[in-house]
């Protein structure tokens, strides 16, 4: 199993897919973190072909009713909506079917040729009454040691999204962890203190234009692997070392939205400012 070096740098695209007829920028990164279903197989395979590793993200926590499994969940397994995303809502970690479901992303993931996974949505015990289901921190991390078994029997290496609360609980479970916004959190960074393991730490900003004091601040922990995104998670990525580059992204809209009062005309984490 692959186990990332601490200070790894890293790409995460999670609107659009890489252009894999486009030369590649940044050239010299050593991880992308790209979306499982919305990758081809053949995009991975060119990635891993300059040496770098793949880390396929899906969301482990809440149904999306734009993927292609989505009718697979069962409404009961089905809980409270996320306000901000339409056609988003929890899901019940403790129910066999969902983690059923869950196995055979995984699964895909191995057999797209990813590295790793970087399951998303591990926090519902923290959102709405458990998502309507009143799950606990104990649900989170008998769920994420499930997921990471799973992944093991496969040789895929696993991340920790967020979930800050579990850590202490599953640091010998996972490869690395995954943090968005910890900085803007005030107080989250410090709860990988003795993690010892890469943390790839996101922060987001509304523009382009980053000035040198928020880097400063983006990237006064070392320890992390930080980059600086806008919020769609698009090509666009800035380091701590003031380095920009924009990968060449081809765009995907499938259906989608329809669950909680949205509109339903586009997949809306490519139509909405929001992290993915």
């Amino acid at each position: 199993m692959w186990q990332p070096d601490v200070g790894s740098s890293i790409q995460m695209i999670l609107s659009g897919t890489v252009n894999p007829s486009a030369a590649l920028a940044p050239s010299n990164v050593d991880i992308f973190d790209i979306d499982l279903f919305n990758t081809p197989a053949s995009t991975i395979s060119m990635l891993k072909s300059q040496g770098i590793k793949v880390m396929c993200y899906f969301s482990a926590g809440t149904s999306e009713d734009w993927r292609p499994d989505w009718s697979s969940f069962q409404e009961s397994d089905k809980g409270a909506c996320l306000p901000e995303w339409p056609g988003e809502r929890w899901l019940n970690v403790r129910s066999q079917s969902v983690f059923d479901i869950m196995a055979k992303r995984i699964k895909l993931a191995s057999d797209k040729g990813c590295d790793a996974i970087d399951p998303d949505n591990m926090d519902g015990y923290g959102n709405q009454n458990g998502g309507g289901f009143s799950l606990t921190t104990n649900d989170a991390i008998s769920y994420t040691r499930r997921l990471a078994a799973e992944a093991a029997k496969y040789n895929l290496a696993m991340g920790l999204k967020n979930a800050i609360e579990i850590i202490p609980s599953v640091t010998n479970t996972v490869q690395f962890a995954v943090n968005e916004q910890c900085v803007e959190n005030s107080g989250d960074c410090e709860a990988y203190a003795g993690f010892g393991k890469p943390v790839y730490h996101v922060e987001y900003v509304s523009s382009r234009s980053v000035s040198s004091g928020t880097l400063r601040k983006n990237c006064a922990n070392k320890a992390f692997s930080t980059i600086t995104k806008l919020m769609s998670l698009d090509g666009w990525v800035t380091y701590c070392d003031g380095s920009s580059a924009s990968t060449s992204i081809l765009q995907t809209a499938e259906g989608g939205g329809v669950e909680c009062g949205g509109l339903g005309k586009v997949n809306p984490k490519l139509a909405q400012v929001g992290t993915a």
